[in-house]
């Protein structure tokens, strides 16, 4: 792949020694080590991210709890009421997502 674009960065001279340093023991080129580095690196959840994954654990557990007791309990009724807490637990996610769910 042929490399064209340049991305500036701005270090002090101690990080650059230390950066220029750790691209020699792992025996790659300044430039290798630096997209190497890059691509392995984890971005961080944003709060917002870390509050969807928690309505969705919930309404997880929820949906689990269901399945369970619609197993348990199979009548017609209950099936009724089964789908009803299933579209109550449908709007949450939907809520939850900025209405994005479907």
């Amino acid at each position: 792949m042929k490399r064209t674009a340049m991305i500036k960065v701005r270090v002090s001279e101690s990080e650059k020694t230390e950066i220029e340093h750790k691209a020699q023991l792992a025996g790659l080129t300044l430039s290798d080590f630096i997209r190497r580095t890059v691509a392995r690196s984890r971005t961080r959840q944003t709060q917002a991210e870390r509050e969807h994954l928690r309505l969705l654990a919930r309404a997880g557990n929820n949906l689990n709890q269901l399945a369970r007791w619609a197993n348990t309990y199979k009548s017609d009724i209950e099936a009724v009421r089964l789908l009803v807490a299933l579209e109550s637990l449908r709007r949450v996610l939907v809520a939850g997502e900025g209405g994005q769910c479907t």
